[in-house]
């Protein structure tokens, strides 16, 4: 078969073919014949035909090109006069062509036979070749084998039964052979197409095959998508956990207590990770706490282990975050539960150790692991600052030594129990307490001891007072207690108690140490801390002169 098919070989030998050229109806032209006759010295066109009969039109087309070169161009063929040779000598030639002389580049098929002494060659346009009713059973048949291996996912809807048709792909990725849109459309489109619990996406366009006399109405081609599509849903759940980690972050940043920390930290694990279970360990002394499990605290209390063992102990001796894939594998893992495959372990400092676990194997990936290090970074700096804060705090509103309230926290703390006794009238009082000959014991067993025997004083004092009473230091051995909601009677009790609790510590442990106390209540409005202060001093002193170790009430008759 001689291939001329190709635009190479159309090149029209005028350069005006389209206005000298008349014009075909599409059905005019499907088919035609050209006659050759063969001399010794010459080819020439003697006739031509077109759809199988005469046409002066034709005539007058090709009589204009006598010269067979000429003609050969003129029909997109690169020899035709070897094809000709050939036919007269008996040989039956094929070829294809693409010619430009009917105005529009259109496709034969051609075939040149020997007849009597001539040659005829005849032309049949591609187009209806194929659609020859022979040729496209066959051409059909050959599609569907060609179609049933693709790697892509082929329907062919059967416009005579209106039933669908798939290949082994469109199968395999559970199309449907009933309800499937097969409208053809100028675009692609995406399917979601479920199958055996298996979300797939494919990129879909569908042609119309736009023959009647075809079985098949259209054909829908479908690609295996899935890969990228989910690569876009990972992306985006990315930045939605991206996204509430900086909400966690700013909510840590407003927390104010350590609790508040634990509770959002757990919280925001459950919202980003989204593991089965989350636990948080804080270092105390030698031990980890327990201080979350879930999204609660634990219910049997503090649970308490040592900081060097487990896989918790590893983790914050390593200072690195840690994966397991499969704990049954790892010697220092005690599972709570045999339900649980992997784990990922987080330390948060020199502070803590936050974990979390999976009840399937190998279940964290880097992206896991990076969110739990950016979560734990934020929570690791909210516990610092707020420690730090803590610390701060404590210098200042406090004593170092003892750790009674300071003169700072004396103001804030009498302020608002003042306002309180003013708007609910309840009662208030104050006591001054002295340590009794701080000056000889400094002198005689050092300022070492000195300083011992006040923070002793101060720790005795507590045993007896109540949480929401305050110590505060007020000078070298002088000290204030607030009491709030007790009134005078009460507060002699407990200065009564204050002095036996001295007592007999003192001879539990071999200490001597004894106070005296000076007590007075607030008066009201127009009162003042610095007034009760100046009252329970006058208290004091009257209570000195009469030998120490004992209390006494502001009376207005105290000697000044």
């Amino acid at each position: 078969m001689v291939d001329n098919f190709g635009e190479t070989n159309s090149v029209m030998p005028f350069k005006n073919s389209e206005s000298r050229s008349p014009h075909f109806d599409n059905r005019d032209m499907e088919e035609f014949e050209l006659v050759f006759s063969v001399n010794e010295d010459s080819i020439d066109l003697v006739d031509s035909t077109g759809s199988g009969k005469s046409d002066s039109r034709l005539s007058e087309i090709f009589s204009t090109y006598s010269d067979i070169g000429r003609l050969s161009s003129m029909l997109g063929i690169e020899d035709l006069s070897s094809i000709i040779l050939r036919a007269s000598n008996g040989e039956s030639a094929d070829f294809a062509c693409c010619t430009k002389a009917f105005g529009v580049p259109r496709y034969y098929l051609g075939k040149a036979e020997k007849f009597d002494c001539t040659v005829k060659i005849r032309f049949e346009e591609l187009g209806r070749h194929l659609a020859s009713e022979g040729y496209r059973n066959s051409l059909l048949s050959s599609f569907i084998k060609i179609v049933q291996n693709a790697p892509v996912a082929v329907s062919i809807k059967d416009s005579s039964c209106d039933s669908i048709w798939l290949n082994k792909t469109a199968m395999k990725a559970g199309f449907s052979t009933q309800d499937q849109d097969m409208s053809p459309r100028k675009e692609s489109f995406i399917e979601l197409v479920q199958h055996e619990e298996e979300s797939e996406y494919f990129r879909s366009f569908v042609i119309d095959l736009k023959d009647k006399d075809s079985e098949f109405s259209s054909v829908k081609y479908s690609i295996d998508i899935s890969d990228s599509e989910k690569a876009k849903y990972k992306l985006q759940m990315s930045r939605n956990k991206i996204r509430r980690l900086h909400e966690v972050a700013l909510e840590l940043w407003k927390a104010d207590t350590e609790e508040e920390v634990y509770d959002l930290f757990v919280n925001a694990s459950c919202r980003i990770l989204e593991f089965d279970v989350y636990s948080l360990d804080i270092v105390e002394g030698e031990d980890l706490v327990v201080k979350r499990v879930t999204n609660s605290v634990p219910d049997n209390g503090e649970e308490r282990y040592s900081k060097y063992e487990g896989i918790a102990g590893r983790t914050l001796w390593e200072g690195k975050a840690l994966v397991f894939p499969d704990i049954s594998k790892c010697q220092e893992a005690r599972p709570r539960s045999s339900d649980y495959r992997s784990a990922l372990s987080i330390p948060l400092g020199k502070f803590g150790v936050f974990q979390t676990i999976s009840t399937e194997l190998d279940a964290f990936d880097s992206e896991d692991v990076e969110l739990a290090e950016l979560l734990a970074a934020h929570v690791t700096e909210a516990i610092s600052r707020i420690r730090s804060r803590g610390e701060i705090i404590r210098l200042t509103y406090y004593d170092a030594l003892t750790g009674a309230l300071s003169r700072y926290g004396l103001q804030e703390f009498s302020a608002a129990e003042i306002k309180k006794s003013n708007q609910f009238s309840t009662p208030l009082s104050l006591m001054m307490l002295d340590v009794d000959d701080l000056k000889a014991i400094n002198d005689s067993l050092g300022h070492m001891y000195g300083d011992f025997i006040l923070s002793w004083v101060v720790e005795s004092v507590k045993m007896v007072i109540r949480n929401s009473d305050r110590v505060i230091r007020w000078g070298g051995d002088e000290f204030l207690i607030i009491l709030p909601g007790v009134a005078m009677e009460g507060a002699v009790s407990m200065g009564k108690r204050i002095l036996d609790r001295l007592e007999k510590r003192g001879l539990e442990e071999d200490t001597t140490a004894t106070v005296t106390i000076g007590i007075t209540e607030y008066l009201g409005e127009g009162d003042s801390i610095d007034g009760m202060i100046y009252r329970a001093d006058l208290a004091l002193h009257d209570a000195k002169s009469k030998g120490k170790n004992r209390l006494q009430v502001y009376k207005k008759t105290a000697s000044k």
